[in-house]
Parts: structure tokens; C-alpha cells; sequence
């Protein structure tokens, strides 16, 4: 993990030389979505396309960086205002020192799935299997482990290869290159289409855990509290919009996904518009499992408390203020 981040850390230098003289120069707030994927920054784009940053007075340059990981190594460093992530990639920058706080949450279960090869007709058959994964600290990364841990596989016994993204993980697999992977609803519907097998539903187990969600240094909170309100409120209404907005929203969804075909898309959609939470609100008991989780190995996890994650301000006023229900019209 400590080797991983040490890589990424370089990536964040040279993303600095990139952006630094752009934002020397007074230019844009940079915000980050961590995912090309048909559901992990989803919103992101929305809040974008549909004209929600700039309505809520947010001059924000919306970027893309692969993976949590890199959103929040570019957040510690300065280049980001803001950055989409995971719970697992928070809590491990924020153990390491970081000082970051997740703002609003997008989705607090996973939703995923373990796809493969049709020869493997059960979860126990993928010992000894190779995976295309993600790298260490993303929700892809977690997801496998958990699914593994719950069919009594140790990662040890299969044989990982890091890809990337969810699109380059079913590439990888659906050309036989690796026997299964981890996927989120759109890729399993692609997957399916390319011949491959759902060998285990996460969404099934029901877990609590702090999927998307939005981050940033509790320095920039005091600094700007009223522009991280802002944030929080474009987000939430983000979802909204989503939920509401079908056609709107497919149409950006095939945009960031570089043409996904319709029947892909509309699967994506359906899982994406249950799982979004209305409020934007974390799910402090999905932080709490990864922490009994990694305090199995790590002893500052043990110690630590879900409250040192969270900036719970902005939610909690969107819930005493009735801006949710006055969205959703239940008011």
C-alpha cells in the first residue's frame, strides 16, 4: 500500500506541473470525478452539463483522474479544489495523515458484481483464478476483497493483475486475458452482452459502505465553508436532476462513457436512480465497517473514529433547512 501511494504521489507532482500554472494564473476551482464508469461520477458530469455548479455561483473545471487513489493524493497536493472518492481511499489517506473530510455522499452500499468466464460455475472456483482489478484503496479493490473473504478465498490465492477502470477490467476479461473481474451494473450489463457470467451479487448482500462521494481538506472548509456548502447543495441537486431527468441524463451518461450503447445505459440508469441517496448524507455505519475491517491490520484504524472522516455541517443543514423535500416536492 505505503509503495502505492509513493507511485501516485510522482503522478500528483507531474499532474501539479500540468495544472499548476493554470491555477496560479486565478483561473478555476478544479473538481475531480475518479471514474469513467456508468455510475461512480455520474453526477459529476450532471452537475456539470446540466448548468448546477454555475447555478449555485460554483466556477469549477471539472477533470478526470483514474481512480480514487489519485483524487485524493491530488487533493492533499493542492491541485484540487474537490474530489470525487471512495470511503476506503478516504480513510486511508486521512490515517496517513491527510487532512480530508468526505461532504456528501453519493451511494452508501456496493454495487457490484463479480463477472467471469462461464467455465466458473461457482464463487469457491475462482481460487486460483486470475482477476483484473483495480489498484489498492479503490471501492473495485474492497469490493473483491469482501466478495472473496465472504466465499472464504484469500487474495492471495488468486492471481490479481491491476488494469484499471471498470470498461478496461471487462475488456480484459471478455478477451480471455484474465478469468473475472469486478464490476458495477453497467459493465456487468456489457459483459453479459459479451458472453460473460455473473458468478456473485454483491448488491445482494446488502453491506453498508461509503461508496461515491464527494471530498475535500478541512483547511479549504475553513477557509471557503460557504463554497463547500454550495458544493453540497449543486451535488444534491445533482441527484435530483437524475432522478427526474431521465433523458437528460442518459444522454450525458453516453457522452462520458464514450457511446455505450442504450440498452447499457438504461440498465446503468435504473440501478444508479435506486441507489442514489436524496440527502447526500454518508453512511457513518458503511465507514464504521471498513474500519473494523482495516483494524484488523492496521492499529491506527482501531483507534480511529468515524466523526474524523465526516464534515457532517452541510448535510445536516439541508436536512433542518426541508431542501430535499421542497426538490422532491414533498413539501
Amino acid at each position: 500500500m505505503n509503495k502505492t501511494w509513493n507511485l501516485i504521489g510522482v503522478l500528483c507532482l507531474l499532474l501539479s506541473l500540468i495544472i499548476g500554472p493554470a491555477r496560479s494564473a486565478g483561473a478555476k476551482t478544479y473538481i475531480a470525478y475518479i471514474s469513467d464508469s456508468t455510475n461512480a461520477s455520474v453526477i459529476y458530469w450532471l452537475a456539470k452539463e446540466a448548468g448546477i455548479y454555475k447555478k449555485h455561483g460554483l466556477d469549477l473545471e471539472l477533470i478526470y483522474l483514474n481512480g480514487s487513489v489519485r483524487g485524493i493524493q491530488s487533493l492533499i497536493a493542492g491541485d484540487l479544489g474537490y474530489t470525487g472518492a471512495v470511503g476506503t481511499a478516504v480513510i486511508n489517506a486521512r490515517l496517513a495523515g491527510g487532512d480530508l473530510a468526505i461532504i456528501q455522499s453519493q451511494m452508501n452500499t456496493l454495487p457490484y458484481f463479480i463477472v467471469g468466464n462461464p467455465k466458473i460455475k461457482s464463487p469457491e472456483e475462482l481460487q486460483g483464478k486470475s482477476a483484473a482489478v483495480h489498484i489498492p484503496g479503490t471501492s473495485a479493490d474492497f469490493a473483491l476483497r469482501l466478495a472473496l473473504m465472504k466465499v472464504g478465498i484469500p487474495y492471495k490465492e488468486i492471481k490479481a493483475v491491476t488494469v484499471g477502470g471498470g470498461p478496461a477490467r471487462i475488456a480484459a476479461v471478455a478477451t480471455g486475458q484474465m478469468d473475472f473481474t469486478v464490476v458495477t451494473e453497467g459493465e456487468k450489463i456489457q459483459g453479459e452482452k459479451l458472453g460473460l457470467k455473473v458468478i456473485l451479487d454483491m448488491a445482494k448482500l446488502k453491506v453498508p459502505f461509503q461508496f461515491n462521494c464527494s471530498v475535500t481538506t478541512r483547511k479549504r472548509i475553513r477557509e471557503n465553508p460557504d463554497e463547500a456548502r454550495r458544493v453540497v447543495l449543486a451535488m444534491v441537486e445533482s441527484i435530483h436532476f437524475f432522478k427526474t431527468h431521465k433523458e437528460e441524463s442518459v444522454k450525458v451518461m453516453q457522452k462520458y462513457t464514450r457511446g455505450l450503447s442504450r440498452a447499457i445505459i438504461e440498465g446503468a440508469y435504473a440501478a444508479n436512480r435506486d441507489l442514489l441517496v436524496d440527502d447526500g448524507y454518508p453512511t457513518l455505519e458503511g465507514l464504521k465497517n471498513t474500519l473494523d475491517v482495516q483494524a484488523l491490520s492496521d492499529p491506527k484504524a482501531a483507534k480511529a473514529k468515524v466523526e474524523d472522516f465526516v464534515e457532517l455541517r452541510f448535510v445536516d443543514e439541508l436536512r433542518k433547512s426541508g431542501f430535499v423535500e421542497k426538490l422532491y416536492g414533498r413539501r
